[in-house]
């Protein structure tokens, strides 16, 4: 369960890393566009110019409405850019806060401590009260045979070397 969780954290982080790819895109585009009709108001301006240059006569509001649209489309495309650097902010964050991967429990001398949230665990639990993480007991330490003193694990039933056996 723990596992198909992790799978489906997985898909739902490239989903969203995708998604603010495609936003970013959808910005940067608008971005261009923006840029395109600043372009467009800029050589409308060199027409009006050029023509009062032509004709000798000076047409103030023409240019006027020129400049007025032409900063309009540069504070699009600021604020556009201020929203691209939130959502990368916002990514950034996101990544940094992700918790790191599962590992196996920590013992802690009243339990386990769970390793996808930290918190302590009676000894014997085996999902933490907290998050509901499955906790896995460390690997308990080998052992000594008493009869001939060979290495044990501490999960055998009966010595390797003489073939005691442990009372568990």
């Amino acid at each position: 369960m723990a596992l198909l969780n992790k799978l489906g954290d997985f898909a739902k982080n490239i989903g969203d890393k995708a998604s603010d790819a495609i936003d970013t895109k959808k910005l940067n585009n608008k971005i261009n566009a923006e840029k395109a009709a600043v372009a467009e108001c800029m050589r409308k301006i060199g027409e009006v110019y050029y023509k009062r240059h032509q004709d000798g006569a000076a047409d103030d509001p023409e240019v006027a409405e020129l400049y007025a649209a032409a900063d309009g489309h540069n504070k699009t495309i600021e604020e556009t850019q201020a929203e691209i650097a939130h959502i990368q902010e916002q990514a950034q964050e996101a990544a940094q806060a992700a918790p790191a991967p599962a590992t196996a429990p920590a013992p802690s001398d009243d339990g386990l401590i769970c390793s996808t949230c930290n918190a302590k665990n009676p000894a014997g639990t085996k999902f933490c009260a907290e998050c509901g993480a499955k906790l896995e007991s460390p690997a308990p330490a080998d052992r000594s045979c008493p009869q001939c003193g060979a290495k044990v694990s501490a999960a055998g039933k009966f010595c390797g070397e003489c073939g005691y056996k442990f009372e568990n």
